[in-house]
């Protein structure tokens, strides 16, 4: 099962974390209240829908606009994590790739100068993506990214938490989803450039026995699925 909530994308979750002050967590937002269709599904078949209604939290001091802006809010921070996760497993992974192949390349005297001229530029061009896209300081739960105020993963830990606190979110929640959103799919795209130019120099360097294995490119972030009320 997905660890990001039903009907999410299963993904590598090694950037997540738990509540505040960690990483972001896994759960999808809390439905707003209202009456909801629930269906069984077995092998794509529904087999039976039956109505739930959701009842508000009568503490939450919230009006039915705001508790809806922060629903529609947290669920496209939910719709990035899966995306974020991989972009970051994907970083790990070339950055790792790189400094492997740099090694080889160095003790090798029949690699060209312009593939390895290539290389360099490449390795500066992946840790340039650090900042936004480096694993959190302390892992799973850890420090949420301490130290690195570029950090994504951080950024979105802060937003999904503060969204779904069942409070107004304060500034720092506003912001951090804002540049989140803004900065996610920008992000993901300049690392799947750098892959493709991966791409094309593993084959350059497999002329020399060197091994430059790359990931795959990362998905686009999707829309965010809300859940549906009962007859809409």
């Amino acid at each position: 099962m997905s660890p990001f909530g039903a009907g999410c994308p299963v993904a590598n979750a090694g950037g997540g974390g738990g509540g505040f002050g960690g990483g972001p967590n896994l759960n999808g937002p809390y439905v707003i209240g209202g009456v909801y269709t629930v269906s069984l599904i077995v092998d794509g078949k529904t087999i039976e829908s039956k109505p739930l209604r959701v009842n508000e939290d009568p503490e939450v001091v919230l009006t039915a606009v705001e508790r809806k802006r922060m629903y529609d809010q947290a669920m496209e921070i939910h719709a990035l994590q899966p995306r974020l996760t991989e972009a970051t497993t994907a970083f790990t992974a070339l950055t790792r790739q790189l400094a492997e192949a740099t090694t080889a390349v160095g003790a090798k005297t029949d690699v060209p100068a312009d593939v390895k001229a290539s290389l360099d530029a490449l390795t500066k061009e992946v840790a340039g993506l650090a900042p936004k896209l480096a694993a959190p300081a302390g892992g799973r739960g850890g420090g949420g990214g301490r130290g690195n105020n570029e950090s994504l993963t951080a950024k979105l830990g802060q937003a999904k938490n503060g969204l779904t606190a069942g409070m107004s979110p304060a500034d720092p929640t506003v912001r951090a989803y804002t540049e989140v959103k803004a900065q996610t799919p920008r992000a993901i795209a300049d690392l799947n450039a750098a892959i493709a130019k991966a791409a094309t120099l593993s084959t350059a360097l497999a002329k020399y026995n060197v091994t430059l294995t790359v990931p795959a490119p990362v998905k686009a972030p999707e829309a965010a699925a809300p859940a549906r009320r009962a007859g809409r």
